[in-house]
This record gives C-alpha cells, sequence and structure tokens, in this order.
C-alpha cells in the first residue's frame, strides 16, 4: 500500500499507520463485504486527543477496540471532529458519544441540526445509499450539550505544539471542513480531495453535489501547499498540491462527459463506459474482487447523478 506513513502495525483487531508522531490513520473494518478497507479515521495526540472522523454505526465496536488496543480509553477522547455527517463519516457518532464521554463533537454549523435530530439525514441516506446504508447501520442522536460549531479558521489546541486549523470546505457536501495541521504539513482533507482507492483518484460527488463550490474548496486547499494528503477513502500521500491539482482536473472533465452524455440522454451505464474511455484512472475497476467491485459500482453511479444535476458557471 502506498501510504506515506512510517509504519504499520498489524495483528489482532487492530490496524493503524502512523504519518506522524502526533497522527494516525486506523482502519476501520466492517462486517460488510467489499468494505475492508475503505473508511479512515485519523486520531490526533498531543496532551489532548483528538478523531475525525467515526465512521457510520456498524463500524463502532471495531473503532472502539482499536483505540483500546492503542491503550487509549475511549474516556481520553477529547474531541471528535466531523468532516461532514455523511453516514460513513458520522453514522456512528451518536453511539461513540455515549462512551467517549468527555469528548465534544465539532462539526460545520449546517450539521448541527441533523446531528441533534438525525432523521432527515437517515431517510437521505436510504434514498441514496440503499442497502449499503441499512448495512451501514441507523443514526442516533447527538446532545446538543456535546456539540461543538466549528467556524472557519478556527484552531483547535490540542497542546504539545500540536494545533490544528479548521477550513470550511464545501463542495462534497455543504456541512464539509478540512483540517491542516500546518507543523507537520498534513491536510485531512476528507472528501474535499475526492476518494482515493489504492492511489487513485476518483471523484466523490453525491447528489446534492456544488461543483463551483469544491472547485473553490480545492483551490483553498491547494494555497495551504500540504505536504501530505490524507483522504477518508482512503490513505494518506506524499505531493498533497500535485494531488489536489490533479482531482480538480478530473472532476471538470468528468462534469464535461457527463454533462454532455445527460443532455443527450445517456443512460447511467453507457455514461460509466464513455468514463472509462476518456479517464483511464479508471482501469482499477479491473483490479477489484467482487465484493470491492460491486461497492464502486455503487458509489460512482452516486457520482456520475451528483456532477449530472450540478452546474458549471459560465
Amino acid at each position: 500500500m502506498a501510504l506515506c506513513c512510517r509504519g504499520y502495525k498489524g495483528g489482532g483487531k487492530i490496524e493503524e499507520y502512523a504519518i506522524t508522531s502526533t497522527l494516525r490513520l486506523l482502519n476501520l473494518e466492517l462486517p460488510i463485504p467489499g468494505f475492508k478497507q475503505f473508511i479512515g479515521v485519523y486520531l490526533f495526540r498531543g496532551e489532548k486527543t483528538a478523531l475525525v472522523d467515526v465512521g457510520p454505526k456498524s463500524a463502532i465496536p471495531h473503532l472502539l477496540s482499536t483505540i483500546a488496543e492503542l491503550g487509549i480509553s475511549p474516556k481520553e477522547i477529547d474531541y471528535i471532529v466531523l468532516t461532514h455527517i455523511h453516514i460513513d463519516h458520522a453514522g456512528g457518532v451518536g453511539i461513540a458519544i455515549k462512551e467517549m464521554s468527555n469528548a465534544k463533537v465539532l462539526a460545520h454549523s449546517r450539521a448541527r441540526s441533523h446531528l441533534i435530530d438525525p432523521a432527515v439525514l437517515w431517510e437521505a441516506s436510504l434514498k441514496t445509499l440503499g442497502d449499503i446504508a441499512i448495512n451501514y447501520g441507523s443514526i442516533e442522536p447527538v446532545p446538543e450539550d456535546r456539540i461543538v460549531v466549528a467556524t472557519d479558521q478556527m484552531q483547535l489546541e490540542l497542546g504539545n505544539g500540536l494545533t490544528l486549523e479548521i477550513y470550511l470546505t464545501p463542495g462534497h457536501a455543504t456541512h464539509h471542513l478540512s483540517l491542516f495541521d500546518r507543523a507537520n504539513s498534513v491536510l485531512i482533507a476528507g472528501e474535499a480531495a475526492g476518494v482515493c482507492i489504492d492511489g487513485v483518484l476518483r471523484p466523490g460527488t453525491p447528489p446534492p453535489f456544488r461543483l463551483e463550490d469544491a472547485l473553490t474548496s480545492v483551490d483553498r486547499l491547494i494555497t495551504l501547499k500540504p505536504q501530505k494528503l490524507c483522504y477518508a477513502h482512503f490513505g494518506c500521500y506524499d505531493n498533497g498540491p500535485e494531488r489536489l491539482k490533479r482531482y480538480k482536473e478530473q472532476l471538470l472533465l468528468w462534469y464535461g462527459i457527463i454533462d454532455s452524455a445527460t443532455n443527450a440522454g445517456k443512460s447511467l451505464a453507457e455514461i460509466l463506459l464513455l468514463l472509462r474511455e476518456k479517464d483511464r484512472s479508471l482501469d482499477y475497476l479491473d483490479t477489484l474482487d467482487r465484493d470491492e467491485y460491486a461497492r464502486e459500482l455503487a458509489l460512482l453511479g452516486n457520482s456520475i447523478q451528483g456532477l449530472a444535476g450540478s452546474v458549471r458557471k459560465s
């Protein structure tokens, strides 16, 4: 795996990758075929401890066992920072917060009401993801007094020189944010930089997707000049600015293909074939097993629909 991490620790239930002395990537193993190495949670440790995302409800038992094997009690978690509240990133937060009894949940202001009452979010998840959402598990509410609203350029001080800068980065979702550890030049981009499968980029653009917002967010992240770029799906890689620029080019390429094909009345399957012809990075699909391919096919369909419904300003 072409992760830019300093080490891998395997054995038992634990699978984690050291990125810096204060940051680890935790691989969430879901009890769902095809999702073995797809959802990542980032663990920052200074004087205080922060998790970036927690995954869906079905991943929480594995997350709790992983941090326990790292010698961390759930009560030692001070912050849960949500890059956004899609079910695969935040669906389990209502469960996790019961064990992480001292943690505050830091999230975008647009996420707050949905964390308190997730009914609409759950229905939207079912509509968009279908059986995947059911396998992820239902969403439970977060107590209002546990939520802290993130503001643009706020700083989360974790001690021992570890400071996380928060940037609001809409596009993938209106409630999306990214985190930058400037001292170590590490950017936790959530899905603002797309999805990375074994080093290969693809858009993560489910409806409702806002192309102009996404492009503006990518441009903003490029100005940070991160040495390392960390994806929620999945892994952390060097050459952050180059990867961000490549993602922007890919977004524009896909939008042009999908917009033209949609206007011509092409089906979803026909559009995917066109994308595979024009973007050879999609050849990664040929390397997947049956379950991984089914996962990607479903999520690519959502991405096509999101770009088809977006608008490119002239």
